[in-house]
């Protein structure tokens, strides 16, 4: 599904329902400006959670140990042998 886009004074004008946009469909909204440093995107704070969390599993090593296991015959991982105080 492709984005929206919208400049900042169309994205101004329509805020409130862009947040219900996001927040229902689960689609990213990208506001771009003249200047390509101020652009951004908008997003619903449960996708931005997802992929905070993701990243972190990701920088800790912990989804390469999820993607080993996943490998193994049964492909099914045990919370408890994944050993979390060294990640």
């Amino acid at each position: 599904m492709a984005s929206t886009v919208l400049n900042p004074s169309n994205a101004r004008k329509n805020f409130y329902q862009l947040l219900k946009d996001v927040n229902e469909n689960h689609t990213e909204i990208e506001i771009v400006s003249d200047k390509e440093e101020n652009n951004a995107v908008l997003i619903s704070r449960k996708d931005w959670d997802s992929i905070k969390e993701t990243l972190m599993l990701e920088q800790t090593g912990t989804l390469d140990k999820v993607r080993q296991r996943e490998q193994d015959s049964t492909g099914f991982t045990n919370m408890d042998d994944i050993d979390w105080d060294n990640l």
